[in-house]
């Protein structure tokens, strides 16, 4: 029984304790075995990244989204399922940096709020808001989730296939696989026409490509590696061993010389300019300094709009290559496809360039 203003959640050491004392960990899902024959009539049940069997209802209403919010939220976005989430953003998305959220479900700025500042997780206000499943990519909570008797999906985003997956799993419990299929179709499609338009193109000739904050000279998660490499770049930081955040020296970005530097903000462009340890690299010397757009989350981290970053990517390394592709034509045309959602010119802009205004 949970007492009355208890906030479960780990932290540091504790926080591998947790996870192995729950054995919860990513295991490869067979796309076939996603989905499992129906229960009931009022039940189905889903293999998670985890490899569990969990039983949720057939017909799923309210969903609560815990970790990562604004990633787990983009997901049942492009399921056409925004309206189903039950929380509202965690505080450190409660800023107009992820106006994107609220654009496509508003309700979500007058939602109780689940995570509080140090992200931890208020299970009297998850009680409360009584879902019908929760969904999460961290694995500290779930055991209490489940011991409050709510249905819980564990979600993982370590590699390029975990994208897929997910997409897969949650399509099932949400009753939306063929959505999942259309989406996941577009993302093969997509990339694939990327790597048609570079392939060809020798190794050393790619260009070489630094996606940093350079505030704390970090790389954010090794998905970076990936959509450079399938826009046809070389990822400078690619092939060093990591699970999350990588950093890093001036002198190693000296070293590793890149051609091109993509960073989270518009105002970080002038921080690499005004940095002048960082002067003599090609990237600051050619202006070769770009911002990452932002739209549901921000397009060099985990989002479904991976495709679109690719694109995007492709576009500024190879501009020859990619000159009749339209980024506001392919962004308009993905939202209004996946998210339900018609944009303005001005809110392209404001994704394109990251800008919130």
């Amino acid at each position: 029984m949970l007492k009355k203003g208890v906030r479960l959640t780990c932290y540091g050491r504790l926080l591998a304790v947790c996870m192995c004392s729950m054995c919860w960990s990513a295991a490869p899902v067979a796309e076939s075995k996603v989905c499992i024959a129906s229960d009931t009539s009022q039940t189905r049940s889903v293999i998670d990244m985890a490899g569990r069997k969990v039983v949720v209802p057939r017909k799923v209403l309210r969903v609560a989204t815990v970790g990562p919010g604004p990633v787990l939220n983009s997901y049942l976005f492009a399921l056409g399922e925004g309206k189903k989430i039950a929380n509202g953003l965690p505080y450190f998305a409660q800023t107009r940096r992820w106006w994107v959220q609220t654009m496509l479900a508003p309700h979500l700025a007058n939602q109780p709020v689940l995570q509080g500042p140090n992200r931890e997780v208020n299970m009297e206000v998850l009680l409360r808001l009584s879902p019908d499943v929760v969904i999460t990519m961290g694995p500290w909570n779930a055991r209490a989730f489940e011991n409050a008797g709510i249905p819980v999906i564990f979600l993982e985003w370590r590699n390029t296939s975990d994208i897929k997956a997910n997409m897969r799993i949650l399509g099932c419990v949400l009753d939306r696989m063929s959505r999942s299929d259309e989406y996941l179709r577009y993302f093969d499609t997509t990339i694939n026409r990327v790597r048609r338009a570079w392939n060809g193109i020798p190794g050393t000739s790619r260009p070489k490509v630094l996606y940093f904050d350079p505030d704390t000279l970090t790389t954010p998660l090794a998905i970076a590696d990936w959509w450079i490499e399938e826009a046809g770049g070389r990822s400078v930081t690619a092939g060093i061993s990591r699970s999350e955040n990588i950093r890093y020296s001036h002198e190693q970005v000296l070293l590793w010389n890149p051609d091109i530097m993509i960073v989270p903000a518009q105002e970080r462009i002038n921080a690499v300019y005004r940095d002048k340890r960082l002067s003599k690299t090609r990237a600051v010397l050619n202006k070769r300094i770009y911002a990452i757009p932002m739209g549901a989350h921000t397009w060099g981290h985990r989002t479904v709009e991976q495709p679109l970053t690719v694109l995007w990517a492709a576009k500024i390394f190879y501009p020859d290559r990619f000159k009749q592709i339209s980024m506001e034509d392919e962004v308009r045309t993905f939202y209004r496809r996946f998210f339900e959602h018609d944009l303005s010119d001005k809110d392209i802009r404001r994704i394109l360039t990251g800008v919130a205004e």
